[in-house]
């Protein structure tokens, strides 16, 4: 790795986010109204374009097929390698993990690995990332959640919330109500509609006698495509005016998606559901290759940025900021402050989109919120707050954008500044 006489510099901290070519070309740019529509540059070749020598690399939708050996050959001459145990879309299997520690203990650059869409939770709108519960797809109705206190107990009203999917799918419909005095046979007390509105309250009024368990019946929900399933983003029980504590109830579900499960609506910590456990996580950090243990960073989207997300962020090493829309970059310096209270002394790297999120608006950052994102990052890059900048992706490098290209020249400026030394 070639360094200043002063120490490390800017390129030194640098990493183009790698995909295998071509991966964006028929699902994103097929119609996009870009310059080219297609791409053909490998990876390091996008990498010796762009002026970086380091590189994250995810696998994308099975692409490459393990053994990654063969594959791997051009990556020899990068400084550093991050290669991904979570790939595109959180997809990972311990067959694939495998394979990547078999490919970091023969390759010495290899220094590190990458979770990528670790969180399954709400990318844009931090408000969605509260504790929800939802159905699965093509939910068979009625679907049912059965709630039960630690021991029998009398409430007056119960509050049902609309489900908040950022989609407006899930959304509940007609309800029944139904108590049981001993959690085998149940009464109906109340029906009901929830409006079709996003965290619209309906409040049930209750019988006044006790109940050693609370079924919610959804007899329908309003997806006419889509999900066609239901949810609710929380319930509430009151007795005389004053909310009950729901924290030592249970609460199961006939249909559960994703890890969205009944539980969540009792509050609480509810950790995000994610590709892989704390635990999990914890085992493979433990894990050695070439006789030392390789720092795990994993994915974290500004709306992500959550409690929610503690359990799995204390079992890894480093973070990965991405601010998803490029609308929220006017919050990059607030959501960058919350992150960084959320992982304490952790290492954090900015992610910059040089293009908006493909799926959905297939064009390029705007240049002057390219050259927003970049300079703060170099910013904090000199401070010391964060410990490098990740360019996203390769896969886009040769499509003649102008936020590419104002990057790479920006690189060039910059790239062989000296920075100040680390405190120790």
């Amino acid at each position: 790795m070639a360094q200043s006489a002063h120490g490390e510099t800017v390129r030194d901290r640098l990493w183009l986010w790698g995909h295998p070519a071509g991966v964006y070309n028929e699902r994103y740019l097929a119609n996009a109204n870009l310059p080219k529509n297609k791409s053909t540059i490998e990876p390091v070749a996008a990498a010796d374009f762009m002026g970086i020598r380091n590189m994250i690399f995810i696998r994308y939708m099975g692409q490459p097929s393990p053994p990654f050996a063969n594959y791997y050959q051009p990556f020899k001459k990068l400084d550093r390698v991050y290669w991904s145990l979570v790939g595109a879309r959180g997809a990972t299997s311990d067959e694939e993990r495998e394979q990547v520690y078999n490919l970091a203990e023969a390759n010495d650059n290899i220094v590190g690995f990458i979770l990528d869409d670790f969180f399954h939770a709400s990318l844009s709108d931090p408000t969605h990332t509260t504790g929800f519960w939802l159905a699965e797809k093509n939910a068979k109705f009625p679907v049912v959640i059965t709630l039960s206190p630690p021991k029998p107990i009398c409430c007056d009203t119960l509050t049902l919330v609309q489900s908040e999917f950022p989609t407006g799918e899930h959304r509940s419909k007609e309800y029944a109500i139904e108590l049981s005095t001993d959690c085998k046979d149940f009464n109906q007390v109340a029906m009901g509609t929830l409006p079709d509105k996003s965290a619209a309250k309906v409040e049930v009024n209750l019988p006044d006698e006790e109940f050693a368990s609370l079924r919610i019946r959804i007899l329908g929900g309003y997806d006419q495509e889509g999900a066609r399933s239901c949810g609710l983003t929380a319930i509430h029980l009151h007795a005389d005016g004053l909310p009950i504590d729901l924290k030592d109830w249970t609460a199961v579900a006939s249909s559960n998606d994703r890890g969205f499960v009944a539980a969540n609506l009792l509050g609480g910590l509810v950790p995000f559901p994610a590709s892989l456990t704390p635990q999990q996580l914890h085992d493979l950090g433990e894990r050695k290759v070439r006789g030392k243990q390789l720092p795990i960073m994993a994915v974290v989207y500004t709306g992500q940025i959550s409690p929610r997300a503690q359990a799995h962020i204390d079992q890894v090493d480093q973070v990965c900021m991405w601010t998803w829309r490029p609308e929220n970059l006017k919050h990059l310096e607030t959501n960058f402050a919350n992150l960084e209270k959320l992982v304490g002394d952790k290492p954090i790297f900015l992610g910059c989109y040089m293009a908006e999120t493909l799926p959905r608006e297939k064009k390029p950052i705007p240049v002057e919120l390219m050259k927003q994102q970049t300079e703060l990052g170099y910013q904090w890059l000199r401070q010391g707050r964060i410990k490098g900048m990740i360019f996203l992706a390769s896969a886009i490098c040769d499509l003649n954008l102008e936020s590419v290209e104002w990057t790479r020249q920006w690189i060039r400026r910059v790239g062989d500044e000296a920075l100040p030394a680390e405190k120790p």
